[in-house]
């Protein structure tokens, strides 16, 4: 097997062929002058099986990258190509929710399925989107490893979703914390107030980690936490896997009165502290 890095994934594919002690393939990338995008092979290939390793941030760059990138792999007599994508794009874009959109995922899972041996991904926010492939859909788990990071950190801890979908996801944490896990409900008071708390634990005088799959503008998370210190939370630290956080979302969690904010490295931020290589490699092991 070697390991093929796509342009935003160069570290991580490194850390993951480091692990498995395969061969990471020197690749060049490049636009042209219209800003058509370039990959060469440039190492000699003699293996049969490849593992592209690039994670879709930059959505369009990326999927097109893969396409190229599996061009010139088959060109070069690999057979059996598999794309890991740690984060996926398109991966909301799972239904339609207005008459005439795309479901864009269905799509690009048509194509992928075309192409590659299987697609593996981590965390992918609608599991149901495995259906949509014809070929195996892996989706991998790295909330234990963002645990991890918190096991010597937290006092009293109690582990908790943003909402009730994410409950499975406090529930990954809070058994390699060995803590309580509940989610947290919104109840309105008044017209205009509401009321944002753990549905079945008091968190007072603990110390708290949210925990979701993906944090983009940092709102829901940023209330819940001003909410939970006025309950007499002692700290309030948040996680995820993919730290979208668009705009000014890491200043608006700090401010909020989070302690800190950590996300993995399947979409590169300043909060990216924690690797995903290991649970990548370790599913590869296993094909």
């Amino acid at each position: 097997m070697i390991v093929v890095p796509g342009s935003q994934s160069q570290n991580l594919a490194y850390e993951v062929s480091t692990i498995l002690n395969a061969d990471y393939i020197r690749v060049e990338f490049k636009r042209f002058p219209d800003n058509e995008i370039y990959v060469r092979i440039l190492d000699e290939i003699n293996d049969d099986k490849a593992v592209i390793i690039a994670t879709q941030r930059y959505q369009n760059d990326a999927i097109v990258e893969s396409f190229l990138l599996y061009d010139a792999l088959r060109d070069e007599g690999v057979k059996d190509i598999i794309l890991v994508a740690p984060y996926l794009a398109y991966a909301r874009q799972d239904k339609k929710f207005n008459p005439g959109e795309a479901i864009s995922i269905r799509i690009l899972a048509e194509i992928y399925s075309k192409m590659f041996k299987e697609v593996v991904t981590v965390n992918p926010h609608e599991e149901h989107i495995k259906e949509f492939f014809s070929i195996p859909f892996v989706s991998l788990d790295a909330v234990p490893k963002l645990a991890e990071y918190f096991k010597d950190k937290l006092e009293n801890p109690v582990v908790l979703g943003p909402d009730q979908g994410a409950l499975r996801f406090a529930k990954s944490a809070a058994e390699v914390l060995n803590a309580e896990y509940d989610y947290l409900e919104k109840t309105r008071i008044t017209p205009t107030e509401i009321k944002i708390a753990p549905k079945n634990i008091d968190v007072k005088d603990r110390e708290v980690l949210i925990v979701d799959d993906i944090i983009s503008t940092g709102g829901t998370v940023a209330t819940a936490a001003k909410m939970m210190l006025e309950q007499g939370a002692k700290k309030i630290y948040a996680a995820c896997v993919h730290p979208v956080l668009i705009g000014d979302a890491v200043n608006k969690l700090y401010h909020s009165g989070i302690v800190e904010v950590v996300g993995t490295n399947t979409f590169s931020s300043e909060v990216s502290k924690v690797s995903v290589a290991e649970v990548i490699a370790n599913y590869l092991k296993t094909i």
